[in-house]
């Protein structure tokens, strides 16, 4: 298939926009695209050291690191070294036991344990010059094979890194793709690309750019796999996964974190033996072990975020950078600060404590800071450190932990401005209609696999106004399908937030993903939706959940504690947001969620900062949702909230405890009455007792349920005898089932509720 979609050209003109780009060359890499492996630097003098250790049957250890990258790089040596008839024996470090790369507790075990006179590491030894020094004092020789950044000092030992300056031409290969030269230097192309497939895996796992040579090898390496030219084991896993045929989005999202972890969570050992197995019981029992980690990963990621939502709540969202320290399984935080680093678009270390007291790190960072140098920069305080520009790891001791933070923050403060924190909205590629929902325009897309680093996956945008929002299922209340005008499904997970939004006439912007699922051997077009945007808010016809959303914010104003020296009521609304938005970039939050609201945010031409939700950073927005914020946890970071209307009284006096809140003197004059009448609460309990069990988000979501299996009762006549009902304890909404439990409770008079005594 030709690629002709010409959006889909001009995007990848522009996305590798140099006057070298060969459009075809780029579509279908081939095998003349990989680069000859004699160029490395250093590479003839680790071919003839490791050729004569064979020769005189000197015992080999391969060294690799524990990732996904470095069990594919020592499982090409191995199995190579193998091949030819080598004293050849495996040495992964425990992340745990040993630490990263070449550590003296390793050194120690490889002595004591597997005695060997030539150490080839993989993926790891750029950075061990005092390391390799004890190695060489021991009689033990070393090649290092690398692809991360060097150093000012090299280790004094026979080194192979593209990095290192040479006539190489490339230097972004991962440390698979090292391996897998280094083999070509020995043995030849051909028996290199026999190990095409593993080396493609660790490529696209290791978040290398999939660019020149890397792209040739992830595109050679997954048609090898496709065709079953593959390694038993990677066949078994397939099988397994119920994969026919695979792409670069099943090796990041399913393969590559199944041999990440075993070494996250125990021993990365596990999977380097699964992978050279092929005995078909062995390979059973080594998978089971590998799905056994990568569940046991699955529940530390989700503890792991739990502490970090805690840690949130105490966040300075000033600093430049977000730094957390918490009893975190060592094995994932660096998946928990690729997470915080994404939602503030900010520097971000999770930090653990080991059994030696000292505080584990692993950062992420954005494309415009180099934490990588900065950090290197601070090696007075650092207990060890290593990495790249945009992934470090560091480890310091527990009681630096204020100057560590305070130095960070210093640093990247003078390397950048407040603009380079800022979250983009309307961040796509290309703008599709509906006509392009279809599998013609997704197999264009498909012909610019294999997606990764550099080479993104384009993010599409769709324009829409009215779409028909229905949830997926009264079991999956959570998540929603919203039908464009033709009638083509949008699958939305975790869209509650947006579903209010997305219902009202405002011109939206879909940011959506397609992709194809694949069950039973059959295969359907999925289009994802990631967020929707606010091209312009048009709120007619959604006073009611505005009204909802009133009576539910009053309840908490009413019921919670409150800082009233944080409260004021004022005349021009207009005049504190101009002067709040020109004081700052972060800190204010503007509340739009009617008609009228609107008319004010285009008065004073704010349109540019709408958004439907807040900003985890605390930058600032303008949240145009006809269902207002009312959780605390949705707008901790921001200093000031300006709410432009009111229902009731001191309504949002609620948040208060954590912000200056502003709204208008006046109470907004709206249509809709709600009855404090005994008998309608009577039938309002009736009503709620009958469907205790229906999932909803939550109490606003319950109510508008309700309302529509009652043509009496409005959803705000139900929210508010279910708020009084809730108060007076004769019902509690359970948030871990999402639904209402009826509650044995004593008989109390309406009026004695302060809520409903409240209400007008």
């Amino acid at each position: 298939m030709k690629l002709e979609d010409k959006r889909i050209i001009e995007y990848v003109k522009r996305k590798h926009s140099n006057e070298n780009f060969d459009l075809e060359k780029f579509l279908n890499p081939s095998e003349s695209d990989l680069r000859d492996a004699n160029k490395l630097k250093n590479i003839d003098k680790a071919v003839e050291k490791i050729k004569t250790a064979i020769a005189e049957k000197k015992k080999i250890l391969v060294y690799g690191d524990y990732d996904s990258d470095g069990i594919c790089s020592t499982t090409i040596l191995y199995l190579y070294f193998k091949s030819i008839g080598a004293n050849v024996d495996v040495f992964i470090p425990n992340r745990f036991e040993n630490g990263y790369g070449i550590s003296v507790e390793a050194i120690e075990e490889i002595q004591s344990y597997y005695m060997p006179d030539l150490i080839v590491t993989v993926d790891l030894g750029i950075t061990a010059v005092e390391e390799v020094e004890i190695l060489k004092q021991e009689g033990i020789d070393i090649v290092i094979t690398d692809h991360h950044i060097p150093l000012a000092e090299i280790p004094d030992c026979v080194v192979v890194d593209p990095k290192l300056e040479s006539d190489y031409g490339f230097d972004a290969l991962c440390g698979a793709g090292v391996a897998m030269k280094l083999v070509e230097a020995m043995a030849g192309r051909e028996e290199a690309n026999r190990y095409l497939d593993i080396a493609a895996i660790a490529t696209v796992g290791d978040i290398v750019p999939l660019v020149d040579e890397n792209r040739a090898i992830a595109k050679l390496g997954i048609d090898k796999i496709n065709k079953g030219d593959c390694l038993k084991s990677i066949s078994f896993m397939l099988k397994k996964l119920e994969f026919e045929n695979i792409n670069s989005t099943d090796i990041s999202f399913k393969i590559v974190p199944r041999l990440n972890a075993c070494g996250r969570m125990d021993s990365a050992i596990k999977v380097f033996e699964f992978l050279i197995e092929t005995n078909d019981k062995l390979l059973e029992e080594k998978y089971a072990e590998i799905e056994s980690d990568n569940t046991l990963r699955l529940v530390s990621i989700d503890k792991g975020n739990k502490i970090i939502n805690k840690c949130f709540e105490k966040l300075d969202r000033t600093e430049p950078s977000v730094l957390v320290k918490g009893d975190f399984h060592e094995g994932i935080v660096g998946i928990l600060a690729s997470r915080v680093c994404h939602e503030f678009n900010k520097p971000s270390i999770i930090f653990t404590k080991t059994e030696d007291g000292t505080l584990k790190g692993s950062g992420r960072s954005i494309e415009s800071i180099d934490l990588h140098k900065i950090i290197s920069s601070m090696s007075d305080i650092l207990v060890n450190f290593g990495g790249h520009k945009m992934a470090v790891g560091v480890e310091i001791e527990e009681e630096s932990f204020d100057e560590f933070k305070r130095i960070l923050n210093e640093k990247i403060l003078e390397v950048s401005n407040e603009n380079d924190f800022l979250i983009e909205n309307s961040k796509y590629d290309i703008e599709i209609t509906e006509n392009d929902l279809n599998e013609e325009f997704f197999k264009q897309l498909l012909l610019l696999e294999p997606f990764g680093c550099e080479n993104d996956k384009p993010i599409l945008a769709l324009k829409q106004k009215s779409v028909i929002v229905e949830p997926m299922s009264e079991k999956v209340f959570k998540h929603y399908r919203c039908f464009t005008k033709n009638n083509i499904p949008l699958v939305s997970f975790s869209f509650y937030k947006y579903a209010e939004l997305a219902k009202t006439n405002s011109e939206k912007l879909f940011i959506i993903d397609m992709t194809e699922n694949t069950f039973k051997g059959k295969s359907k077009l999925s289009i994802l939706e990631r967020s929707v945007e606010i091209i312009s808010a048009d709120f007619k016809g959604f006073e009611e959940i505005d009204y909802l959303s009133s009576l539910y914010n009053l309840y908490y104003s009413v019921m919670d504690f409150n800082n009233k020296e944080q409260y004021h009521e004022e005349e021009n609304l207009e005049k504190i947001i101009q002067e709040k938005f020109a004081e700052n970039s972060y800190g204010t939050m503007v509340v739009a969620s009617t008609e009228s609201d609107l008319e004010i945010i285009n008065k004073i031409g704010l349109q540019k900062y709408l958004n439907a939700v807040p900003y985890k950073n605390g930058q600032n927005v303008v949240v145009a949702n006809p269902k207002q914020i009312y959780e605390i946890d949705d707008v901790i970071g921001y200093k000031n909230i300006i709410f432009l209307h009111k229902n009731f009284n001191e309504e949002h006096l609620y948040f208060s405890q954590i912000a200056n809140v502003y709204e208008p003197k006046n109470i907004s004059k709206n249509s809709i009455e709600i009855s404090k009448d005994r008998a309608v609460f009577a039938k309002c309990y009736n009503l709620i007792s009958n469907f205790a069990g229906l999932k909803a988000n939550d109490e606003i979501d319950f109510a508008q349920k309700l309302s529509l299996k009652s043509a009496e009762i409005s959803a705000s006549q139900i929210l508010f005898c279910l708020i009084v009902f809730m108060e007076l304890n004769f019902i509690e909404f359970d948030k871990s089932l999402n639904q209402m439990t009826i509650l044995k409770a004593k008989k109390m008079e309406l009026s004695s509720s302060k809520y409903y005594n409240t209400v007008e």
